[in-house]
Parts: C-alpha cells; sequence; structure tokens
C-alpha cells in the first residue's frame, strides 16, 4: 500500500512538473531579434542632421539643376532629396538576404548604400535623370570586404560571388534583350526595376539571385515637403 501511494505521489509530481515547465515555456518572449541595449553609437544630432541637409542644398542641388537644366530646358527639374522604403520592406529585405547568405554558408558584414541615377534614356517615367540609392550587402572574401551574389549551380548549391568578379566578365552587364526582366514598383509610384528574386538566368542555366535593393520612393519627383526644408 505504501509502495502504491509512493508511485501515485511520483506521478503527481511528474505531471505537475510538466505542467509547470509548459506554462514557462509559453510564456517565454518570441524571438524578435537581438535584446534592445539603447540607441546606436551612429546616431547624429538633429542640429547635426539639419547642418548636413542644408550643406547639400547649397553645394550639391544648384549643381544638379544646372546640368539637367543646360541637358533639357523645357522642363522644371527638382534633384532628388530623399528615398523612403516602409519598415516592412526593410525587415523583408533584411530576411532575404539573411536566408540567402546562410545557405550559402557565408556571414553578412554590412550593407551599402551606393549612389545611382536613373538613365535619361530608359523606361523611367518622371523618375528619368534622378538620383537614387541601391543597396547591397557585403560578406569577407579573403579578408576583403565586398558586396555579393549568389550562385546557384545545377544541383541547387548556393555560392557567394563578389559582384565585382560578375562584372569583370560582364562590363556593361547584361542587356535586356539577354534576358534582363523588369518590373513595376509594388507602390505602383516608382520607375522599373531589376527581379530582387530571382534576378536572371545565364546562359549555363545556373540561377545568379541578385540581393541589390532600389525601387524607393523617391522625392522628387514631384516635389513634396520634407523633415528639414518644408517644401
Amino acid at each position: 500500500m505504501k509502495n502504491l501511494f509512493t508511485i501515485r505521489t511520483m506521478i503527481a509530481m511528474g505531471i505537475l512538473f510538466a505542467v509547470v515547465t509548459s506554462s514557462c515555456v509559453d510564456q517565454q518572449p518570441a524571438d524578435d531579434g537581438p535584446e534592445y541595449d539603447g540607441p546606436p553609437s551612429k546616431i547624429i544630432s538633429l542640429d547635426a542632421s539639419k547642418k548636413q541637409y542644408d550643406s547639400y542644398t547649397e553645394r550639391r542641388v544648384p549643381i544638379i539643376k544646372e546640368y539637367e537644366d543646360m541637358q533639357d530646358s523645357t522642363q522644371k527639374f527638382s534633384p532628388t532629396r530623399y528615398g523612403e522604403y516602409d519598415l516592412e520592406t526593410i525587415k523583408h529585405y533584411i530576411s532575404y538576404v539573411e536566408n540567402e547568405a546562410e545557405m550559402a554558408k557565408v556571414s553578412v558584414k554590412g550593407l551599402r548604400f551606393y549612389f545611382a541615377n536613373y538613365p535619361a534614356d530608359g523606361d523611367f517615367g518622371a523618375f528619368s535623370k534622378h538620383n537614387t540609392l541601391m543597396i547591397l550587402p557585403t560578406t569577407d572574401f579573403n579578408g576583403e570586404e565586398l558586396g555579393f551574389y549568389i550562385q546557384i549551380s545545377e544541383s541547387g548549391d548556393r555560392t557567394a560571388v563578389p559582384i565585382r568578379d560578375y562584372f569583370a566578365e560582364n562590363p556593361a552587364g547584361i542587356r535586356e534583350e539577354q534576358g534582363m526582366r523588369y518590373v513595376g514598383g509594388a507602390s505602383g509610384m516608382g520607375p522599373k526595376m531589376l527581379l530582387i528574386n530571382p534576378l536572371f538566368q545565364d546562359d549555363g542555366g545556373s540561377g545568379m539571385n541578385s540581393l541589390i535593393m532600389n525601387e524607393s520612393h523617391i522625392v522628387p519627383p514631384p516635389p513634396q515637403e520634407d523633415d528639414f526644408s518644408g517644401n
């Protein structure tokens, strides 16, 4: 009888332990990224940001306007002042880059923001001739930090390859007639852009996934109020 009581007690304690443990697991916060430990070290003050904005207004905007007016005096030109992505797009992009890098067994070291310009002779509508930003991730190649894309073999294996290697073999890039595809922006406001995934297929049948993001909502055109100038 005593043994039966002991067995029942052990079973009851085991069930209680399982319930408590399950409850503790359920109450653990979801892993939503790094634990918050204060503002990043790269944050600048409001006054510093205004000085930098005004410096661009004084030292760059007039030069851009003068050049574009010389090219075409029939249309008023307003230089780009910012590009904008919604937060979910940024999160999606980072998730995509990290996933591709993980499958290629490399670590993302950083993001590079390249200044770029929409060609005047392309199908970019009101965005033609305006500045934009391209974002691409970097990783380590033999001690050198470089932007990269993902090469996919016929067997599905992924390899990180420096972008500079691709353009060393294709200085002018792949032209539209060779398979480059364009799509309209998700917002319906932007110019046509390169597909992020996949970008294109090379002649050998191996996929090449671009990790470069563009297609932000750039301002202007048309001119809009911004955070610093009010116009």
